[in-house]
């Protein structure tokens, strides 16, 4: 695999985005590290301490600045090989459907599927650009219909519905992409880290006995590098 590649990660200034650009970089590639609040961008780029690494200013809520950050991209590279759906909010956990307040919905709408849809749908023509262009956009298993809906599953009980319901509509949008872009070699994936210990997976959760387990950062990102690393026979459309 060629490591030059060009990668943008939203929320990348910590958790999961975080550990992605420090693996990314790390192998290679050029990162752009999208932060909604640049100084904390720019203190995560200087834990880093790498050069590969550069803080693009991204809030996933101002669908109306990423026309700046594709002409941004296309004036330094010309194309876009990696685009990563990182950045997320969930502040609705235990909180049940009949008392989610409109404002929570919206929120998490806005940053869990309007913001990627719409970032997505930007960069298309930069992708279009790359030998080997990956999208991929992190869900989650509370976010999976057929999971929500198994009276078996370990996640059962499990209830945030603002951030299930964006979450479900963000692989809802993967298999569309995917669909659109498979003539152009554009493998467009979900997939779910598992139960990480970040700011958002915190020891809080409920215990979900060994059926699931909570593992680093670095953990959850290696096992879903394989996504974006593979080469044309990567899958495309899955979760």
């Amino acid at each position: 695999m060629d490591r030059s590649r060009v990668v943008l990660v939203t929320g990348g200034n910590r958790g999961l985005g975080l550990e992605f650009c420090r693996q990314l970089a790390a192998a290679g590639d050029t990162v752009l590290l999208g932060s909604r609040d640049p100084a904390k961008g720019e203190a995560a780029q200087a834990g880093l301490g790498s050069d590969r690494v550069r803080v693009v200013p991204l809030d996933m809520t101002r669908t109306h600045t990423f026309a700046d950050l594709v002409s941004f991209i296309d004036d330094e590279f010309g194309r876009l090989d990696v685009l990563i759906n990182n950045a997320a909010v969930l502040n609705d956990l235990n909180i049940q459907p009949s008392d989610t307040e409109e404002v929570t919905l919206r929120l998490n709408f806005d940053v869990n599927f309007f913001g990627p849809y719409m970032l997505t749908q930007a960069m298309v023509p930069l992708l279009r650009q790359s030998d080997f262009p990956r999208v991929l956009s992190l869900a989650t298993q509370v976010g999976s219909f057929a999971v929500i809906t198994d009276p078996d599953s370990p996640l059962k009980d499990d209830i945030s519905p603002a951030y299930q319901s964006s979450k479900i509509a963000l692989n809802a949008m993967t298999a569309l992409f995917a669909k659109e872009l498979a003539p152009d070699g554009i493998a467009v994936n979900s997939a779910c880290p598992s139960w990480v210990m970040t700011d958002m997976g915190h020891d809080d959760l409920p215990d979900y006995g060994d059926a699931v387990r909570p593992m680093s950062a670095s953990e959850a990102v290696a096992k879903m590098m394989w996504l974006i690393d593979g080469g044309p026979d990567v899958p495309t459309g899955g979760f």
